[in-house]
């Protein structure tokens, strides 16, 4: 429903996920978001010479939400109210004067008419699903929201058009930030660093080599911590970050580096190599001289069976039942291999 709606009747709401990733899920009053938004990552005030040009554009208004008192939470455009306040509160001549002439204190709104089902499903569809404008750890904070009310991951699923898989691998990459913070290892959540940190775990964790590395074992519940190798997850974030009290350095350049790390978890000699604090691309070369040494088992298994190939004729009935039994005892070989292989 379309509306204009004073700015004494709006208020900045502390479970939107951008909020919730950068003051946590703690009380917070509206004078602690406001500076928060006007500060730090956010730059609310940024947006000021816009509106002191052009006014406020009505074609991108205010998502709100009716509360009691004649009030309204603001779902979507946190950051423009942030902005449009510190206007009004300006000392700044200037600001003052265009906030009077476009009439500011008052700003185009949708007034949001759906219950908390609709809600969450408008903000998971555009966030999650569609645009992009949410930080990969603000859309694990929104999944998070979506189970704290008490709705299945299958729900969220469903109403944010993506799949129970990919939130759960939100959750558990929010479940490891906290179990580095907990470990003294903080994580950066809230800048464009912050934001490549999230992806790196993220992307890492998903993978098999790395889940049996670290022998996660998830827990039903994913607003729960899962159980996990304390001792090798660091080592890990180590790899990929850094480790400041060791003083080693990361050995992550970007994420086009995590599968070759995560191939070289899977290897004896090319973990050992990681572990005692050799480079990935030394690591790699522990990999390949590894790789080296199955190829040749399969070239003298290629040339075993082909010598075996030119006897066949010679066979007798027992020893076809035997050559029988000894090729499928190879397929079942076979395929363990290229399940290997393909991990």
């Amino acid at each position: 429903m379309p509306t204009k709606l004073p700015l004494t009747q709006l208020r900045f709401d502390a479970t939107n996920p951008r909020i919730v990733e950068l003051v946590g899920e703690r009380p917070t009053t509206q004078a602690e978001i406001r500076d928060v938004m006007l500060g730090g990552d956010m730059q609310a005030r940024e947006l000021v010479p816009s509106f002191v040009e052009n006014g406020y554009l009505p074609y991108e208004p205010l998502i709100v939400r009716p509360e009691r008192q004649n009030k309204h939470v603001v779902l979507e455009g946190n950051r423009r109210l942030a902005a449009l306040l510190s206007m009004r509160d300006s000392d700044d001549p200037d600001e003052k004067a265009a906030f009077k002439k476009h009439g500011l204190e008052r700003v185009p709104c949708l007034v949001f008419v759906g219950d908390d089902k609709d809600e969450l499903a408008y903000l998971g569809l555009r966030h999650l699903s569609k645009t992009k404008d949410w930080s990969a750890s603000a859309k694990a904070a929104f999944v998070q929201r979506i189970l704290q009310s008490g709705r299945t991951l299958q729900h969220g699923a469903r109403i944010t058009n993506t799949t129970t898989t990919n939130l759960r691998s939100l959750l558990l990459t929010r479940r490891l930030f906290e179990r580095a913070g907990e470990l003294g290892l903080e994580l950066p959540t809230t800048s464009a660093e912050g934001e490549i940190a999230f992806w790196h775990l993220g992307d890492a964790v998903r993978r098999t080599n790395t889940k049996r590395y670290l022998q996660i074992e998830e827990n039903v519940d994913p607003l729960q911590q899962p159980e996990l190798d304390e001792s090798r997850f660091e080592r890990l974030l180590g790899w990929l970050y850094g480790n400041a009290k060791t003083k080693d350095p990361k050995l992550i350049r970007s994420i086009r580096d995590i599968p070759d790390l995560v191939r070289c978890l899977a290897h004896p000699r090319s973990l050992k190599a990681l572990e005692n604090g050799l480079s990935l691309s030394e690591a790699l070369e522990e990999l390949q001289a590894a790789g080296v040494n199955v190829a040749a088992h399969l070239e003298r298994a290629k040339k075993s069976i082909q010598r075996a190939t030119s006897l066949v004729s010679d066979i007798d009935e027992t020893g076809k039942e035997q050559v029988s039994q000894a090729i499928k005892d190879l397929k079942k070989a076979l395929e363990t291999f290229e399940r290997a292989l393909r991990v």
